[in-house]
């Protein structure tokens, strides 16, 4: 006689304890991570010191969060949806292309500014994710360019097409990565960094 045993997993709730426990044991290692790397950088990020400053072991930390590559996708992550939220606000305002660039590229400025390690970071590692985590980048990215796309053409004075709006957006993505970098390692000032960014969006053909 053959016995089968079967049964559904049950779905586990958010407020379970173990599920709490874990979201806090994720929440200390991240904050464990963001100190260290603006304290020291990126490259000086080791997980075993992580772990330490989290109180739990390093392969807590692998399991929780990943790698160091996937900690500085967790963080960027964080980072870039306050950018958004920025982004969304601007939309928001009415006034000349030039101006709302000017006024958006400098509240991003601000708000970057005291975690430049970590955007800097962020972004020179945009081109060595792979995987699931290159998917993701990638689509945080395209998120980001459609928004300012959308501010773009909401305070430009003339209708502009699919293919001109893509190219000033993607101009002013990589002229903001230009921006922090020179903020950070050129010691800019944040008026030089603010206009260097509109100008290389806005004063090209």
């Amino acid at each position: 006689m053959t016995f089968v045993i079967s049964s559904k997993r049950r779905e586990v709730r958010r407020d379970a304890r173990n599920v709490v426990r874990g979201q806090h044991t994720r929440r200390r290692i991240l904050d464990a991570s963001r100190a260290r790397i603006l304290d020291a950088g990126f490259e000086a990020l080791r997980l075993d010191e992580v772990a330490a400053d989290a109180g739990v072991t390093k392969a807590a930390v692998i399991k929780s969060v990943g790698g160091k590559a996937s900690i500085l996708l967790e963080l960027g992550e964080e980072d870039r949806q306050t950018r958004v939220a920025v982004i969304r606000e601007v939309l928001a305002v009415r006034s000349g292309l030039r101006r709302r660039l000017t006024d958006l590229v400098t509240r991003l400025i601000e708000l970057d500014a005291p975690r430049l390690r970590i955007v800097t970071a962020y972004v020179g590692y945009l081109w060595f994710w792979t995987g699931e985590d290159h998917v993701r980048s990638h689509a945080m990215i395209e998120e980001t360019r459609m928004l300012l796309s959308d501010v773009i053409a909401s305070a430009s004075p003339v209708k502009l097409s699919p293919s001109r709006l893509r190219t000033l957006s993607l101009r002013l993505l990589a002229a903001y990565a230009v921006g922090v970098r020179d903020l950070h390692y050129r010691d800019c000032t944040r008026d030089a960094t603010v206009r260097l960014v509109v100008d290389m969006t806005l004063d090209q053909p």
